[in-house]
Formats: C-alpha cells, sequence, structure tokens
C-alpha cells in the first residue's frame, strides 16, 4: 500500500493504493473519507494517478456527502457545557468529581461523578437515566393503561434497555414490553405514545388497520407525538 495525492482547486487530495490481482482499477471513498484505489501489479503508476484525476469531481462530491452526514452526527460524548435533553428539555451539561449525585438548575444538569474518565463517566450517565426511566416508566404506565384494560390486555412488566434502532418491543407470550432508555430524553407525551403502542400489540400483534384505529380511537395525535420523538431530543449519548 503507498499513499499519493493530487492537487484539486487548491486542496490536496490522498488516496490510498493498493496494488491486487484485479482487472481493472477500482475507486472508492468509504464512510471515513479515506479515498482507497485498487489496481493490478502491472498497470503503470502514472495510468492509475490519471484515473484518478479523472475522478476528483465524483470524489468531492462523496467527501462532502460524507461530511455533511458527519456535521449532523450528535456528538457522542459528555464534556462540559454539552447540550443533552431530560423529559423533553435541553440543558448544559456540567461535570463534577466527587460522590454520584445528579442536580437540576434552570437550564443546567450538574452530573457528579467519582471518575470522570470518558468511559466509565458515559456508563455512570447510563446508569442513571436508566435508573429514572424505570421509575418514570411505570408512572406513566400506571396512566396509560387504563386506556386498554377494558380491551383484556394483562398489565405487562416493563424492562429498561439501552437500544439502538427502536424505542420499545413487546413479548406478548410473556406478558412483557422492553423500552429504550432514550425515550427519558423525549417528552412524557412521547413517551406515552410508546407506551400505549406496545400496549396495543397484546390485541393486534401486527400492524394492520384494525391496530391502527383502535391506537386513533385511544390516542387521535398519537401521529404528531412519534414525529416529535422521531425528530428531536437526539443528544448522542
Amino acid at each position: 500500500m503507498s499513499r499519493h495525492s493530487i492537487p484539486f482547486e487548491g486542496i490536496e487530495i490522498e488516496y490510498e493504493l493498493t496494488r491486487k490481482n484485479v482487472k481493472y482499477i477500482n475507486l472508492r471513498v468509504n464512510k471515513y473519507g479515506k479515498v482507497a484505489v485498487s489496481a493490478g501489479k502491472h498497470v503503470p503508476f502514472e495510468v492509475i494517478d490519471e484515473f484518478v484525476r479523472s475522478k476528483t469531481s465524483w470524489i468531492i462530491m462523496h467527501l462532502a456527502e460524507i461530511e455533511k452526514i458527519r456535521s449532523e452526527m450528535p456528538d457522542t460524548s459528555l464534556n462540559d457545557g454539552k447540550m443533552v435533553f431530560y423529559l423533553g428539555k435541553p440543558y448544559h451539561l456540567i461535570l463534577e468529581q466527587g460522590e454520584r449525585n445528579v442536580s437540576f438548575e434552570e437550564g443546567t444538569l450538574t452530573f457528579c461523578n467519582p471518575t470522570l474518565r470518558p468511559n466509565p463517566l458515559k456508563e455512570a450517565y447510563l446508569d442513571w437515566l436508566k435508573e429514572e426511566a424505570e421509575k418514570k416508566f411505570e408512572e406513566i404506565m400506571d396512566r396509560i393503561y387504563p386506556l386498554v384494560a377494558e380491551y383484556y390486555i394483562k398489565r405487562p412488566q416493563i424492562k429498561v434497555r439501552n437500544m439502538k434502532s427502536i424505542w420499545g418491543s413487546c413479548t406478548t407470550t410473556g406478558a412483557t414490553i422492553r423500552l429504550n432508555l432514550q425515550l427519558m430524553k423525549a417528552e412524557e407525551e412521547c413517551i406515552e405514545q410508546v407506551i400505549l403502542h406496545e400496549l396495543l400489540h397484546f390485541r393486534y400483534p401486527h400492524h394492520g388497520k384494525s391496530f391502527y384505529d383502535l391506537m386513533g380511537q385511544l390516542m387521535p395525535d398519537w401521529k404528531e407525538r412519534k414525529e416529535k420523538l422521531e425528530k428531536n431530543f437526539k443528544d448522542g449519548v
């Protein structure tokens, strides 16, 4: 593998060249913004370099797309001043070292922890969020469950997990629902929507018309709540 660069409108585009047993010259830009080129062992470097030069506009376009995606992704670290969400409200995070404690003031969330090293700190923060979720989700269940009691739905056990791609799921045979602790960043009305959604799966295990008809009957604005949840409250933690 060798590194090379070509100038393009005042900037240098770097690429890594790997010689392989391939028939054509291949070029790709990976998700990290690295430009990788592979070519046969006997292809002259001048031919490879000219090929990359002919693709500069394509490379720049893809690098720009990757940078846009990166800029829109929330920072996953915890640091002083970071904006975090708690029950729908934004707070500036203040980190302090000491016995674990959490306090709120106007616009700030102070998180005190024995260590401020990045990985243990984030783990402790998520542990605290899970503890809060276990209490809050049961409180919200107290409000929502009466809506479905007449449909012979047994009140399920709640399990809290940190999940990447879904807000909730249910096990109808075990009368259990799993809720994402990330919901604690959203307004309570958004959490209500997810809990009701999962409860109704004990009556309708599908997403058919009957499921959504009952969802709309019991919570007419569920779509607005869902849209709010999907668009807001992402702080990356």
